[in-house]
């Protein structure tokens, strides 16, 4: 099949994800989640992703690229606080562009419907997570966005549990 960027390529329309698009998202996590560990079945579905994006109290919003009419990628965000700045800011939790449409302009035009939600909104930056290595930081580097240094550390599982359990 030939990628994006072999055709002439017709225009990538990002627009805001709703209740109806449940199932898009959910195929495009999992195949954001093939990408990073091939063979892990996704850890969620399509009716909780509709609950946590779309209900009384959405925990993510998101952004979908579509080239015409067919999804090809998403972006996942939501509001958090610049404590030291004591502004809120933006989280993008994912970004996916489906294999044969890298390269084609998607990514950027979904960062770029995120950035003109954080200027609406009055949010100081835009901040994520990359692992290191991938291939993504090159593309992040080129729209603007600079390298922390900071170390993204997790606590989940026995080790939550056994945290909650401890006196302070």
């Amino acid at each position: 099949m030939p990628r994006a960027t072999d055709m002439p390529a017709s225009p990538v329309l990002v627009r805001k994800a709703g209740p109806e698009d449940a199932e898009t998202l959910f195929r495009l996590t999992a195949g954001l989640i093939e990408d990073h560990l091939p063979g892990q079945e996704p850890w969620t579905n399509a009716e909780a992703i509709k609950a946590n994006g779309f209900g009384a109290d959405p925990l993510f919003e998101a952004l979908i690229a579509e080239r015409n009419g067919r999804p090809i990628g998403f972006v996942s965000f939501f509001r958090g606080y610049a404590g030291w700045r004591g502004q809120p800011m933006g989280i993008v939790h994912a970004l996916y562009v489906v294999p044969d449409e890298r390269r084609s302009g998607a990514a950027r035009a979904l960062m770029a419907g995120v950035a003109r939600i954080a200027l609406e909104r009055g949010w100081i930056r835009i901040e994520l997570f990359v692992e290191e290595g991938r291939t993504a930081i090159a593309f992040y580097e080129r729209i603007g966005m600079r390298d922390l240094r900071h170390r993204h550390m997790r606590l989940e599982g026995e080790a939550l549990e056994r945290l909650a359990r401890s006196d302070l």
